[in-house]
């Protein structure tokens, strides 16, 4: 019964955070934040446009996107719905490849957060599981407003995260994750810091990938620091993640390295 009362309060206590997190989802901000650039600095600093905020030339839509990775208000809006009959024909992909480079990318997650249950991720980047149960996972209660990310070189397995786990932004799990790697990659690819702003707000993503490294800054904090990814292509398409989850981005921009 105590363990009953303590689950009942505890999702309480989210409910009422996740109703105050909705209301600022509708709050769009336009004014600045740490690590939000404009578009003049951006040309300064010699980006380009990946994204015009009219329409989806250069992105290679499918009549499966239609109706599901829309323009709107400046911005790529996805309901978080796809078509497609494979997870990566639903991801809205670049025509062109790209190799070196730096992009600029602000993204939010607009939907009303909820209580869902969240895996732990230990230090060395595996799962926290279940001593009885070696097959499954621990988790615990945690509001999620949903799930994307940023692909590049062609492969979801070069990919950002955008999510509401408890890790933060910026996280790259096809790395984290693949524990034919070395320890030290793996946690190398688990974010420093939660540098995320609340659910429903804007944040930045400005991400480098030079080589096979990359560093991630999310809202002016560095969380991937300069970490080698083996393996990875010299070039390839750059993708929008579907994850099945509401997703909008703006001001994508990028910098193609020499």
């Amino acid at each position: 019964m105590f363990q009953a009362l303590r689950i009942a309060t505890f999702a309480a206590m989210f409910l009422a955070v996740a109703q105050v997190a909705s209301r600022q989802a509708h709050c769009d901000d336009t004014t600045s934040w740490a690590g939000r650039m404009t578009a003049e600095e951006l040309r300064q600093q010699g980006f380009a446009r990946l994204f015009n905020g009219k329409s989806l030339d250069g992105w290679n839509v499918k009549p499966w996107h239609q109706g599901h990775w829309i323009v709107r208000d400046g911005m790529i809006d996805h309901d978080g719905k796809g078509e497609g009959k494979q997870h990566r024909e639903n991801c809205l992909w670049t025509r062109a490849d790209y190799g070196d480079l730096e992009i600029y990318a602000e993204w939010r997650l607009p939907s009303k957060p909820k209580i869902m249950p969240h895996p732990i991720v230990l230090y060395n980047g595996d799962f926290l599981m279940e001593k009885e149960n070696p097959q499954k996972r621990v988790t615990r209660p945690r509001l999620d407003a949903g799930d994307s990310g940023l692909y590049f070189r062609g492969s979801p397995k070069y990919q950002v995260n955008i999510w509401s786990q408890e890790l933060g932004s910026g996280e790259i799990n096809g790395y984290r994750t693949d524990r034919n790697l070395p320890p030290e990659v793996r946690r190398a690819c688990i974010p420093i810091k939660n540098a995320d702003r609340p659910f429903g707000k804007w944040n930045a993503f400005l991400i480098t990938l030079e080589g096979d490294r990359m560093t991630v800054v999310l809202n002016d904090q560095k969380v991937i620091d300069d970490v080698c990814l083996p393996d990875l292509p010299a070039c390839g398409p750059i993708a929008l993640q579907h994850h099945g989850d509401p997703v909008q981005f703006r001001q994508l921009w990028i910098k193609e390295l020499d």
